[in-house]
């Protein structure tokens, strides 16, 4: 067999996704973006080029001694063991996998790696007698690299995509979750980008040999057979766990399959013959690679083994024996500290050696906030085991339980500890979650429904308003810099923000919509002040609706780039006054919406530009827009304020009605009622002593045939 020169494609190596390998009809090429990177690499630095190279010279040297002299597969009995992480990289999608589809990515790993996949035994007869038992089994570590206890699976909130050597994602899993020497751990990086590959990985190579950067990177949805993936794309990972212990593909060094010399246009093949490259495995047939599952293919004068992991065919089911002594050479090799990963003293350091014992106790509840009345489903995630549990939930029926997974309900409003003590009979944990369930009001509040910001104190209060922080910076909050009508308003401090793409939200307490007609319209108007840092800033705003409670949203209107704004501020963001504020308005919330749980919720999505500001919600249907547009109240004017002890309220009336005015502090609580009855049309005055008041913040509320206004009050 003519062999390509081992170093034409030295680095890291990806497998491309053909979309019809995975039955899928149109096909998909991607190019290796990574050995182009790497090429330019060994361009830009003669040193880096010669190290590589003589990395994989060293490997080659000892993988042909070893097959030659040392190896010896009818002696061995022992299973070679590596300790196992998978980093999941998320932003709360559907990439942020389960722990099950972890643990049934790891069980497939087991089965194809040592003859136990049931598919092996219908490989084409040509090629059972060499199905290989590659006797490698893989643990997910039950230790950090400082000794702490650990599950094996890291959660990383980012929203780093993969750059040119996928070093940002590294870099984002070492910040939240330390350092996981790659001699120590197979790191397998689970991601939602891999430079439009299913994934890739590293060669063993003493470049990367103790840094994260030697693993794997893969995409969620070829991560195990459920959840987001799926039986047909889980081989993947066994595909790239091939490479990572120095396979080729069955066709050789490329990502190209189908080259036979003749196809010019393909810029992958470009006139190149896989028949005169070899992955450098004796009991491989040379092949030009295989996307579509034909058992039966030819090439290159022999009968080719589609099935392969190493290929790109969508029924792969086997390695080969000559595959296992590669892999196995490299597991024995220095190069790359591959040597190192199945050590006794490594799998003691990685704790995949260590007795089933608890470590750390750790639960979830599949949803935190709820309407009164619903329930939660908790369960635990202790690690490593766990043989009882022990329940304590507040607020909630039963306020005890010990099973693994109870369902709680929860019938009064609130905010709720949950307690979890786990034991495996000789050590007994415990973990306490503080504030963890929010129960909002069910009904919720009625309609016509008006918020100004102006009773809150602060924000989010769990009640009328909660907010979503998925990179933890908090930037929703109160503010009394800038409204457009009263004092406060919500603010967005997004100005200095650098990483484009995290998003913030808040969302409001239910509102009662069950007693609209359907045949009457919603309205929801609000006013908004922004201004783009640059012209090319491309923030979003996104406004959803749920008729669930909160547990579904669906998106019902957005504002990005110019529809936004079209106004630059290259400062910090404060608007001047009220003619700085956008009016606009929703009109496409419809009668399947009309529950007693409505809640809307408002997304910003950042991309670098400048601070935003919401105030003047309203929501009403359109029976009441006369009500809405003709505000009873003209003029509301309070002296002295600040005030020590009697007090003058002045109140311009349009039409005589009833009023109702109370005194409100800065928790919404009732603390006086001013006046309860008809007020004229015209000014009316009003008298009020406030010297039984203590110190603080209060607010004056006016209400009269559903519409509300408020007046900030200070007592001296």
């Amino acid at each position: 067999m003519k062999k390509r020169n081992l170093f034409s494609k030295i680095g890291l190596v990806v497998s491309v996704i053909f979309t019809s390998y995975f039955g899928i009809a149109q096909q998909v090429v991607h190019q290796c973006y990574t050995n182009q990177h790497m090429d330019e690499l060994k361009q830009s630095d003669p040193a880096l080029k010669f190290d590589m190279e003589q990395s994989e010279l060293e490997l080659e040297q000892f993988t042909t001694h070893y097959i030659a002299n040392e190896y010896d597969p009818s002696a061995r009995t022992a299973i070679y063991t590596i300790p196992v992480v998978f980093h999941i990289l998320h932003t709360n999608g559907v990439e942020n996998i389960s722990d099950e589809q972890v643990w049934d990515a790891v069980a497939r790993l087991n089965d194809e790696f040592n003859k136990l996949n049931a598919s092996w035994t219908t490989v084409h007869p040509t090629f059972l007698g060499i199905v290989g038992d590659i006797q490698i089994e893989f643990k997910l570590a039950r230790k950090t690299n400082t000794g702490a206890c650990t599950n094996g699976i890291t959660r990383t909130y980012t929203t780093s995509t993969h750059d040119d050597a996928g070093s940002a994602q590294v870099s984002a899993v070492q910040t939240a979750q330390g350092n996981w020497p790659g001699n120590k751990y197979l790191n397998i990086f689970v991601v939602n980008e891999a430079n439009g590959a299913a994934g890739y990985t590293t060669y063993p190579s003493n470049m990367t040999a103790t840094s994260m950067s030697n693993g794997i990177k893969i995409l969620h949805s070829y991560v195990g057979g459920i959840g987001t993936g799926n039986s047909s794309s889980a081989t993947a990972l066994s595909h790239e766990v091939g490479h990572w212990l120095n396979l080729r593909h069955v066709w050789g060094n490329s990502n190209y399959p189908g080259c036979d010399g003749t196809d010019f246009t393909n810029p992958g093949c470009d006139g190149d013959d896989n028949c005169t490259s070899d992955d450098l495995v004796t009991d491989t047939p040379n092949s030009i690679g295989w996307m579509a599952c034909n058992v039966n293919g030819i090439s290159c004068g022999a009968l080719n083994n589609v099935e392969n992991y190493m290929e790109y065919s969508g029924c792969r089911k086997m390695f080969t024996n000559g595959q296992k002594a590669r892999m196995h050479a490299a597991l024995n090799s220095s190069t790359g500290d591959r040597d190192n990963l199945w050590t006794i003293a490594n799998l003691s350091a990685t704790g995949v050696s260590l007795p089933d014992a608890l470590c750390q106790v750790v639960f979830s509840g599949d949803k935190t906030e709820i309407c009164a009345g619903e329930t939660v489903t908790f369960t635990d995630n202790s690690y490593n085991f766990v043989s009882g549990t022990n329940w304590t939930f507040v607020g909630g029926s039963p306020g005890t339980s010990a099973a693994t997974s109870p369902t709680i309900t929860y019938n009064t409003p609130g905010i709720y500890n949950v307690t979890l003590q786990a034991t495996d009979g000789s050590t007994t944990l415990t973990s306490t979650k503080t504030a963890y369930i929010i129960v909002l009001t069910n009904p919720g509040d009625a309609l016509p429904y008006n918020e100004g910001f102006e009773t809150l104190s602060t924000f989010p209060d769990n009640q009328r308003f909660t907010r979503t922080d998925e990179d933890g910076d908090e930037k929703w909050l109160l503010t009394s810099t800038a409204s457009s009508s009263g004092d406060n308003s919500v603010k967005l401090n997004n100005y200095g923000t650098t990483a484009a793409g995290t998003i913030d939200a808040f969302a409001s307490g239910p509102i009662d919509l069950s007693g609209v007609a359907s045949t009457d319209a919603m309205i929801f108007t609000f006013r908004y002040a922004y201004r783009k840092k640059t012209s090319t800033d491309d923030d979003w705003l996104r406004f959803y609706i749920s008729d669930d409670c909160g547990e579904t949203w669906v998106l019902r209107k957005q504002w990005h780039g110019n529809t936004l704004s079209t106004v630059t501020a290259t400062s910090s963001y404060t608007p001047p006054d009220e003619s700085a504020w956008y009016f606009d308005e929703v009109t496409n919330i419809n009668s399947l919406y009309y529950v007693a749980n409505f809640r809307y919720k408002f997304e910003f999505e950042n991309d670098g530009g400048n601070n935003i500001y919401i105030d003047d919600i309203n929501l009403y249907p359109s029976s009441m827009s006369g009500i809405i547009e003709e505000a009873p109240i003209s003029g509301l004017s309070i002296y002295p304020n600040p005030v020590n002890d009697l007090m003058e309220i002045r109140i311009d009336i349009i039409e005589s009605a009833d009023y109702s005015i109370t005194l409100i502090n800065a928790l919404g609580e009732i603390v006086s009622t001013v006046y309860q009855g008809e007020l004229l049309s015209g000014t009316n005055q009003l008298s009020y002593s406030a010297a039984a008041l203590t110190k603080g913040v209060y607010f004056l509320r006016i209400e009269s045939n559903g519409i509300i206004e408020t007046k900030k009050l200070v007592k001296n």
